[in-house]
């Protein structure tokens, strides 16, 4: 991935071959998905398509069609991220039993100037800290299992290749360059978004380039785990088919 890739990514939008329609119903799309989580599982199941066109070095948004399989890979998707966050979820309300803490107010109450005014324990703060990692592990793997998603499209099928690519060295910097992506897209939303009288219109077109861009960018730049595993077994099967040959001449 390099800025090649990234010029692409934002570029798709207001590409030639992209079609008016198809960025306006992700621009409605994601202005619905402010009111209403169904707006969300759609987009979910957007960005697997995306990510799917992007493995491709697709030169144009996919159009919003077939919404049955896009809201099954929404769905798919949406349940696999909620999973991945579940242990954080869980350290977080066993360190502070009772007070209802979400993942939004998880990052803020793990700063280390909250935790000084919260007068927590030191096992609660242990506990906090724990549910950060945890929080922040599950993030790496919601993304490749994004992508694991995108390439098998099921859940069962995607757990194997999540895992390669999640090992996978290369894909550490794909990942780290779509955080980065989604933080300058939380900032220049937030901004957006405080205009008058057209703030949500602009947060929601912003939120879709970006959302697009950090789609794209993440099927271009992830390690093809499919045939990373292809050549291990061929290697692995051609050791075995050269050690045999070598045993039989030494045998003659």
């Amino acid at each position: 991935m390099d800025v090649s890739d990234l010029e692409a990514a934002f570029a798709l939008p207001l590409a030639e071959d992209t079609s008016f329609d198809t960025t306006l119903v992700g621009v409605l799309a994601t202005l619905a998905s402010f009111a209403t989580p169904l707006a969300g599982v759609l987009l979910a199941g957007y960005v697997v398509r995306l990510v799917r066109a992007g493995d491709r070095d697709a030169t144009a948004l996919p159009s919003f069609d077939d919404y049955t399989d896009m809201v099954a890979d929404g769905a798919r998707l949406s349940a696999a991220l909620v999973a991945l966050q579940l242990p954080a979820v869980g350290l977080a309300t066993a360190a502070l039993p009772g007070s209802g803490l979400s993942l939004a107010t998880l990052t803020y109450a793990t700063n280390p100037a909250m935790l000084g005014l919260l007068g927590l324990s030191a096992l609660e703060t242990v506990g906090l800290v724990a549910a950060g990692l945890a929080a922040l592990m599950g993030s790496y793997l919601s993304v490749a299992a994004t992508v694991a998603l995108a390439r098998e499209g099921s859940l069962a099928a995607a757990i194997p290749v999540a895992r390669d690519i999640a090992f996978d060295r290369s894909f550490i910097g794909v990942a780290s360059g779509v955080a980065l992506v989604g933080f300058v897209a939380g900032l220049l939303v937030s901004l957006c978004a405080a205009v008058p009288a057209v703030g949500t219109a602009l947060a929601a077109t912003a939120s879709f380039c970006f959302l697009v861009a950090s789609a794209t960018l993440l099927g271009r730049g992830a390690p093809n785990a499919s045939a990373l595993g292809v050549d291990a077994s061929r290697q692995s099967h051609a050791g075995g088919v050269n050690s045999g040959s070598a045993e039989s001449m030494e045998s003659a």
